[in-house]
């Protein structure tokens, strides 16, 4: 989870740098192409083209509709709202998630496992110091973005032992691909090499970021793996200092010190937990 975490953060940082040239549209069309290339070929290499049969049609549909709203609300919230409240919004998705994770998957989700992802909210809060800047849509919209990324996180988990990692990967970035592609016809740029070459490094870092998530969510409850989540603003943090020259005041220190007591709390609740089993 950690991994696929701080994959995402590179993808971030490779978006930053292709968005100011490139539209939305365009760059999660050629990010979403590049990472059904890729996990194609790596499925069919490694495991042939029949293992992409899958006895779950349907559900890959909702997945991938799910990804395509996800993607694009939130695209639209940042349009209307600072990009502070934004990120206050995306790092609701751990509450979503533990919440749902009990009623949705049947996880226990108890008080150390809630107080890990309270606390890792709390530095989330301490670090982007949300303006009062409000719009009625924007956070609307960033909340359908929040809760279809939260659902599509608990399918991952419930069909975790009816298909592959790879699969679950692999089919969601269809409905993302054909919808960008749709609308970046109307305003489509063409890229240089070295931002072909970029786009490539979308597709790749994206597509092994979903694979490490989904790998994750077979192996552990989505509850337990919800507050590992903030430990992408620690790396954005670092990426924004040493790639983009932006500050890094006591706050965000302050604040990842938060973020990292609410991992080791969990870690050592659940530590102590399986030595209690084992014994």
């Amino acid at each position: 989870m950690l991994f696929a975490v701080f994959l995402m953060s590179v993808l971030d940082v490779i978006a930053k740098i292709l968005l100011y040239k490139f539209s939305v549209a365009q760059m999660t069309f050629l990010r979403g192409g590049f990472s059904l290339i890729i996990l194609g070929a790596i499925g069919a290499i490694r495991y042939g083209v029949k293992s992409f049969n899958t006895p779950i049609p349907g559900w890959h549909f909702l997945r991938t509709v799910l990804m395509m709203i996800s993607s694009f609300t939130f695209f639209a919230a940042l349009a209307l709202l600072p990009l502070v409240n934004i990120f206050v919004i995306v790092f609701v998705a751990p509450i979503v998630v533990a919440a749902l994770s009990g009623p949705l998957l049947g996880e226990k989700v108890g008080v150390w496992r809630w107080s890990a992802v309270l606390i890792g909210f709390s530095g989330v809060l301490i670090i982007l110091e949300p303006s009062t800047e409000f719009s009625l849509a924007g956070t609307i919209y960033g909340l359908i973005g929040v809760v279809t990324y939260a659902l599509n996180t608990l399918t991952t988990r419930k069909l975790s032992g009816r298909e592959s990692p790879l699969n679950l990967s692999f089919y969601i970035f269809f409905g993302p691909t054909i919808l960008g592609a749709a609308i970046s016809i109307f305003d489509w740029i063409p890229p240089t090499m070295w931002d072909w070459v970029l786009f490539f490094l979308t597709g790749l870092v994206g597509g092994f970021a979903f694979l490490f998530f989904n790998i994750a969510l077979k192996k552990a409850e989505a509850s337990f793996l919800a507050s590992f989540e903030y430990t992408g603003l620690l790396w954005a943090s670092l990426a924004g200092y040493f790639i983009f020259n932006e500050v890094v005041d006591s706050k965000i220190w302050l604040g990842a010190a938060i973020i990292i007591l609410g991992g080791v709390i969990i870690l050592y609740r659940e530590s102590k937990v399986n030595k209690s089993i084992e014994n």
